[in-house]
């Protein structure tokens, strides 16, 4: 017992060290070397450099939700940081199990893991202390909550993003004073000065980013699939969610984009064969060790789109910061009538080609599992073989393997 906690004293240590950052990236730079690894040897120097950023304490520290846009961060100077993300990556690692565990006497077994997961690697000390805190209640219906508790263990200051149902012209206005409230909020509690200039250079990144992850998507639809759907759901999401607004940003998709173009034009799919095509639902994926890729890609079957990876949002605009951020977020299709969703997926799956759609419900997340069912009638309707998984993203414990390849089979033999 007394070794393993000083082997988590020095783990800590190391981790909490912003040289540890900079020592571990050129061995990673080799580990992660190749022509066609150029993006994810961004993502990994991306993760690194705001992880050593955070930690270095330099600049103001955000912790930002998962659907809060990052692009007020990036404009302010700040460090942006996305718990979810790191609980995903701890989880990707295989050392989950402690941090839910530890999480136990803090936070509910009944809300999301990747929160509780967060939760637990906050009592260890391991993540960097926030200066700010930003939450939405945009999707993800735990957000506020749990960013509200966060800041009460920090206690810093939480500021809560509270878009509107609607998307009419007055909910626009309404949602564009809000942010325009909070930038200035931002500003004020970490006295930083902030002009809307700042704002502006942040949203023409976010517009190469966009334009970029537009080529990227529209490279997909490509026959056969140039792209593994599990990377999809990892690190490419994760930029989704974490790079708009930053140069980081603009480098990886125009790295991703040089990547597929060149697989495309040689014909080449990320199976050796390729026999059905299939979209894959929600934003996740089970981070721990699985078999669900293995078992499609053994069966011909490539995860050609995923749901979570949709460019919902219109393009940016430099010249009007704040109103381009609130098109982005009332854009959300995920967020609003189901309908919205539902016209998203039937768009998908025929842009893509796609055979069957796999819908992952993740546990604790009401928003992946209220709509599932309905959206399966819409598919069937339509004769899209369809499949629910049900599932959890961080906590191995809620995975059944028999379960799950039950009804991954049973897709697949419906796709014959």
């Amino acid at each position: 017992m007394q070794h393993r906690r000083a082997g988590h004293r020095v783990l800590k240590g190391l981790v909490r060290n912003p040289i540890t950052y900079r020592v571990i990236r050129p061995p990673l730079d080799l580990l992660t070397g190749g022509q066609d690894n150029r993006a994810f040897r961004v993502w990994v120097r991306f993760l690194l450099h705001i992880t050593g950023s955070a930690y270095s304490r330099k600049r103001p520290v955000i912790w930002i939700s998962a659907f809060t846009p990052v692009e007020i961060a990036y404009a302010i100077g700040a460090i942006p940081i996305i718990p979810e993300i790191f609980a995903s990556l701890v989880t990707y690692l295989g050392q989950s199990r402690r941090p839910l565990a530890l999480s136990t006497s803090v936070v509910s077994s009944d809300i999301c893991s990747f929160f509780r997961c967060a939760a637990g690697l906050v009592q260890e000390g391991y993540l960097p202390e926030p200066n700010l805190i930003l939450s939405s209640s945009q999707v993800c219906d735990g957000a506020n909550k749990f960013f509200h508790f966060l800041s009460q263990v920090y206690g810093c200051p939480h500021l809560m993003l509270d878009p509107p149902y609607d998307a009419d012209d007055y909910a626009r206005r309404y949602l564009v004073g809000q942010l325009r409230h909070l930038v200035n909020e931002c500003c004020r509690l970490l006295s930083l000065t902030y002009d809307e200039e700042m704002l502006s250079r942040t949203l023409l990144l976010s517009r190469l980013v966009w334009v970029n992850m537009l080529k990227v998507n529209a490279l997909r639809k490509s026959s056969p699939s140039p792209f593994p759907g599990g990377e999809g759901l990892s690190y490419l999401a994760g930029m989704g969610f974490y790079s708009p607004g930053s140069l980081w940003g603009v480098r990886f998709f125009q790295s991703l984009c040089s990547q597929l173009e060149r697989k495309v034009a040689q014909g080449e799919g990320y199976l050796p064969q390729e026999r059905y095509r299939l979209l894959w639902l929600h934003h996740i994926r089970p981070y721990y060790r699985n078999d669900i890729f293995q078992v499609l890609e053994k069966h011909d079957a490539a995860v050609s789109f995923e749901e979570g990876n949709y460019l919902y949002w219109p393009e940016p605009d430099p010249a009007r910061p704040l109103e381009s951020i609130a098109d982005k977020i009332m854009s959300n299709v995920w967020a609003g009538p189901l309908e919205k969703r539902l016209r998203a997926i039937e768009k998908m799956v025929e842009d893509y080609d796609i055979d069957g759609v796999i819908h992952f419900s993740h546990w604790g997340c009401r928003q992946s599992c209220g709509g599932a069912s309905i959206i399966g009638d819409r598919l069937r309707d339509r004769g899209i073989p369809y499949a629910i998984l049900h599932g959890d993203g961080a906590d191995p414990e809620n995975y059944s393997p028999g379960q799950t390849r039950t009804r991954l089979e049973a897709l697949l033999e419906m796709l014959r």
